[in-house]
């Protein structure tokens, strides 16, 4: 199997087109953290570097080494992370309690503490999701056109 670099891009297939994503983080505890290209293309592009330029994106931990072993992903290219690339030090998620929505959790990237917000502010309204998304996850999200924004 190909080793996986950082700036690596990777193609999945969904029902609607490819999507395309790249690998930002490489961690061997957790999980890998990739970069999403919100946006499906019906044929590969010309230039693997006009995938990078897709404004809707944000970050999701994704089993990559899993998914490429068992072919779910293909890698496609390579294009270098820029030199001040930084995740963000936190991500959201919904904090729902039997069913019912009651606010946020802010977790803190390396130390996993949460903190919970009732409404987000515009700054956390920006910030990716935390936890691990699978591959028919990640295509159902693709095929939804599911973007940070809409998910309030």
């Amino acid at each position: 199997m190909a080793k996986i670099n950082l700036g690596d891009i990777f193609g999945i297939d969904t029902n609607k087109g490819k999507g395309y994503f790249q690998c930002v983080k490489i961690d061997k505890l957790r999980c890998d953290t990739i970069k999403v290209f919100n946006q499906l293309y019906d044929e590969r592009p010309s230039s693997i570097e006009s995938i990078t330029n897709v404004n809707d994106t944000y970050f999701i931990g994704f089993p990559l080494s899993v998914a490429l072993h068992r072919k779910l992903v293909s890698k496609v290219g390579y294009v270098p992370l820029a030199a001040d690339f930084e995740l963000s030090k936190y991500t959201r998620d919904m904090h729902k309690i039997r069913g019912q929505f009651l606010g946020w959790h802010i977790i803190d990237r390396m130390t996993l503490k949460r903190q919970f917000v009732e409404k987000l502010s515009a700054e956390q309204r920006a910030l990716s999701p935390g936890g691990v998304w699978n591959d028919t996850l990640l295509k159902e999200c693709l095929e939804a056109g599911w973007n940070l924004e809409n998910w309030t």
